[in-house]
Formats: C-alpha cells, structure tokens, sequence
C-alpha cells in the first residue's frame, strides 16, 4: 500500500511540473492610438493560439477591459495549460496570420509571443509581428514537431 501511494504522489508531483503558465497585460498602445478589447475575445484569441502548439487541459481567465458599463481597462490574461508530449519527430509548418476582417493585431502580436516562448517543440521560422496600426496584419511560419 505504501508503494502504491508513493508511485501516485511521485506521479502527481511530475504531472504538476508539466503544467505551464505565462500572464501578461496588454496597454493596447500601439499604432498611435489606444485600443482596448473585451477579456472574452483575449481569452478567446489566447485559448486559440494555445490549441494550435498543441497544448491541452488549458484553462485561460482575463481581467479588466471593455466593461458592459462603459469603463475600459487594459486586459490582463492569465493561462495554465499542459505542453504537449512529443511523441515523433514529425515536423508541421503551421502558418499563423490575421488579416483586416481579423483586427487587434498588437494584441495577437503579444499572446503569440508570450505563449510561443513556452514550447521546446516550437520554431518560428519566419514572422512579420510589426504592428503600426490596430488593423495592420502579422504573420508567422511555425515549424512544430508532434
């Protein structure tokens, strides 16, 4: 019986070494003007970004922005979520991109490269992150080994 609960402590502890979290608060400065979003489309865009590394049993909670009475906040964002096992060396380019009828590019700029910094099995390869205006678009070429 002592086995027992120590193999399931040990594996307890190495499950909780794997969880990941990254935070971060976005001013919504950039491009020469304030943009503020609503936590659920950070959230949204956060949980997103995470799915396709790969991560799993994510969990993503946000405070502050656009609020139903008016106020507006920078949003701050707050995610846990597991790596994913690397079970093969097979590699998938990925591209990540927004374009005009996907704005918030500082905002998208800014959870990809939190969360990307988070992943061993990630390489970018090619990015175009530069964000003059709200609108403008990114890019990224992603290698992800699965």
């Amino acid at each position: 019986m002592k086995k027992l609960l120590a193999l399931t402590l040990c594996s307890l502890s190495f499950a909780a070494l794997a969880r990941e979290t990254v935070s971060f608060t976005h001013f919504g400065n950039g491009g020469g003007r304030q943009s503020f979003y609503a936590c659920d489309y950070a959230e949204s865009q956060t949980e997103t970004f995470l799915s396709v590394l790969g991560a799993t049993n994510i969990d993503v909670s946000c405070s502050g922005g656009i609020q139903p009475w008016g106020s507006a906040q920078p949003v701050s964002v707050r995610a846990g979520f597991d790596l994913p096992a690397v079970v093969t060396n097979t590699v998938e380019s990925v591209e990540v991109e927004g374009d005009t009828w996907s704005p918030a590019c500082g905002l998208n700029v800014q959870i990809i490269n939190t969360i990307v910094k988070k992943f061993p099995n990630v390489q970018v390869v090619k990015k175009s992150d530069a964000c003059a205006f709200v609108s403008s678009n990114y890019y990224y070429l992603l290698n992800i080994t699965r």
